[in-house]
């Protein structure tokens, strides 16, 4: 038995935390990366048990998903643009809110509307920094244009992602440069509609101030690149059953490669989990977290596998050798533990892979 383990009370904290700093501003739930990494439809259910009604994805599929699951009232913003036509189709069908973050996403959505004789509502992305979809803050004209001659789109608000926001004077300035966007519009006359700049990391270094809503993913479960926890908890284990626990001789090598070579007869347990499930594999946003010389290492190699807190009994015991694609060996020669006893591993939702999803009280 293998389960990525979410715990409801750490996510209802880390909501909790997210309407303090939003204020009245809606909150809009990021559920990329199927759902911060712990089911889709099964956090879109909560999410909206718990008063959330609005989210964003990144995927048609997962649009349409939604829809189909059941989110039939929702408002849901397709956080890229697209120009393909199929997508497009898709995405009208299911009254979906359309990203628009370059005049050929328009010119493809105007077109198709007009052929469909309906109008599709699409939010503006404004590119302040991070690089991927959005006109520059500059542009202005060109969002005008979106606003003024395309009658097959209604535009109901515009929107951006921010990077480097570890630094508040970076935030600062992408804030600024999204909301000189906006009166730059509002100044010709244009009703911009809803503007949502803040983010996980964002919305704990600015007030939300003049939003009408604020985009949260990572920090629903904990964990942001933020240095300060910011009142935020980690949310995700791996629990996962001891398949088998033994004795093995002095001089006995452990794992793969040249592996590890045991100084001294040592009990290891072996729990059917690997790099595949994502253990040992860690996100960018958390490398600041490991010791100076590990974390200046992770940047120069990217692909090289961390050791993860594996806890037995809720004893913390070592892990021997490197972890293999499907299995781990523990040193338990100092915890009491049998086969079908659990092994607790802390793990990055969003990172794992191929195990089944518990929300748990």
């Amino acid at each position: 038995m293998k389960t990525l383990v979410a715990d409801k009370n750490a996510l209802r904290q880390n909501l909790n935390e997210i309407r303090s700093r939003a204020g009245n501003a809606e909150i809009v739930a990021d559920l990329s990366a199927d759902g911060q990494g712990l089911g889709l439809l099964r956090m879109a259910k909560f999410l909206s048990e718990e008063g959330i009604e609005q989210f964003a994805v990144t995927e048609t599929r997962d649009a349409v998903a939604l829809r189909r699951g059941g989110f039939q009232q929702a408002h849901i913003l397709m956080l890229r643009s697209i120009t393909d036509v199929r997508e497009l189709q898709d995405l009208i069908d299911n009254s979906i809110t359309f990203t628009i973050g370059s005049n050929e996403a328009g010119i493809a959505l105007n077109g198709l509307a007009g052929e469909l004789h309906t109008v599709a509502e699409a939010r503006i992305r404004v590119d302040t920094g991070l690089g991927q979809y959005g006109f520059l803050p500059t542009e202005t004209d060109k969002m005008l244009n979106l606003y003024r001659h395309m009658p097959g789109i209604a535009i109901t608000g515009m929107y951006t992602r921010m990077s480097g926001v570890n630094l508040k004077s970076a935030a600062e300035a992408q804030y600024g440069a999204f909301m000189g966007a906006a009166k730059a519009l509002q100044d010709l006359g244009v009703d911009t509609g809803a503007l949502m700049a803040l983010d996980s990391c964002s919305l704990f270094r600015l007030d939300a101030g003049e939003q009408n809503a604020v985009l949260i993913g990572s920090a629903i479960i904990g964990r942001t690149p933020l240095k300060t926890g910011a009142g935020l908890v980690k949310v995700g284990s791996i629990e996962a059953t001891l398949e088998e626990v033994k004795w093995l001789p002095e001089g006995t090598v452990v794992g793969l490669g040249k592996g590890t070579t045991l100084k001294k007869a040592t009990r290891v347990a072996v729990v059917d989990l690997g790099w595949a499930n994502g253990v040992g594999v860690l996100h960018r946003s958390e490398r600041q977290e490991l010791p100076l010389v590990r974390r200046m290492r992770a940047f120069v190699s990217p692909s090289e596998r961390f050791e993860p807190v594996v806890r037995v009994g809720g004893k913390r015991v070592p892990i021997l050798g490197q972890t293999g694609m499907v299995a781990l060996t523990l040193d338990v020669t100092k915890c009491e533990c049998s086969p079908k006893d659990l092994a607790v591993l802390d793990a990055d939702p969003r990172m794992v892979r191929f195990l089944p999803v518990e929300l748990r009280e």
